[in-house]
């Protein structure tokens, strides 16, 4: 194969590569949007979890804490990573908060996402789940991590490690500070309390899980949708050289075959 034909192969398949690159990142776009408005009513009933949680804690804490099952649960601590890859340093970053903040020996680790469960795979008290390849998975992805938390009793303390917008944060679910404020004078309720305070628990763990999981899945793709537009950018950059290139030896050769014929012309 000549050197420009080889150049015209390569020409082609930089063409091919570049429609499938701006179809993901179409795909990217689109998967943003839909994060975009999740985030916004997820934080919204997260936040109601919060407010409801306060005040149950600031009228009733006290009465409910006697209560609760005196044998506590485990230590637990949720890292969110991705299931997907093509998303740059996204994983890399959460491993090295993880290994800064001395994470490593929490009593069970839950690491959400097989790339990143890969990076902590040399620990013993790392559990690795399948992280959510988009929004429409995120509610089953919540549902395992709930199940897999409360299978040897319901943890002592839950945090979960997770990249927000700008960098890898790590936060404190469960359990909350006693509040000292509430809006509410007064509290009526017909359940128990200690009955009452593990459904809120509960509910409250599981609005706040899927609010972390729709922050992180947001910014992985962010990052997924930069690491596109770079690649995009490098592909546009290697055509418009190789085009270069092409059309500098087409030209070589015009001057070649014009060389030719006015030397076959001098000899005629």
């Amino acid at each position: 194969m000549s050197q420009r034909a080889e150049n015209n192969y390569r020409l082609e398949l930089y063409e091919e590569l570049d429609d499938i690159i701006t179809a993901m990142r179409n795909l990217a776009r689109v998967e943003m949007l839909r994060l975009e408005k999740a985030q916004g009513h997820q934080r919204s009933v997260f936040d109601s979890c919060r407010q409801a949680m306060d005040q149950f804690l600031f009228h009733r804490g006290g009465a409910a804490a006697g209560q609760l099952p005196a044998a506590p649960g485990p230590d637990l601590l949720l890292v969110l990573g991705s299931e997907r890859g093509f998303c740059g340093g996204f994983n890399e970053l959460v491993a090295q908060r993880f290994h800064e903040l001395a994470l490593q020996d929490t009593e069970i680790i839950l690491a959400v996402g097989t790339r990143l469960a890969d990076k902590l795979s040399t620990y013993d008290n790392v559990i690795a789940l399948r992280a959510a390849a988009g929004i429409d998975e995120s509610l089953a992805v919540m549902h395992s991590i709930v199940d897999t938390s409360v299978r040897t009793g319901f943890p002592r303390r839950i945090r979960v490690l997770y990249h927000d917008h700008n960098q890898p944060e790590i936060v404190q679910l469960l359990p909350l500070p006693q509040p000292d404020h509430c809006n509410a004078a007064s509290l009526c309720t017909t359940l128990p309390a200690a009955t009452l305070l593990q459904e809120l628990q509960l509910h409250y763990l599981q609005q706040g899980l899927m609010h972390y999981l729709t922050v992180s899945l947001h910014t992985e793709n962010r990052w997924r949708l930069r690491q596109m537009e770079g690649a995009r950018d490098h592909l546009e950059e290697l055509s418009r050289n190789l085009r270069q290139r092409i059309n500098a030896q087409r030209q070589q050769q015009i001057v070649e075959e014009i060389e030719v014929i006015l030397s076959d012309q001098t000899f005629s």
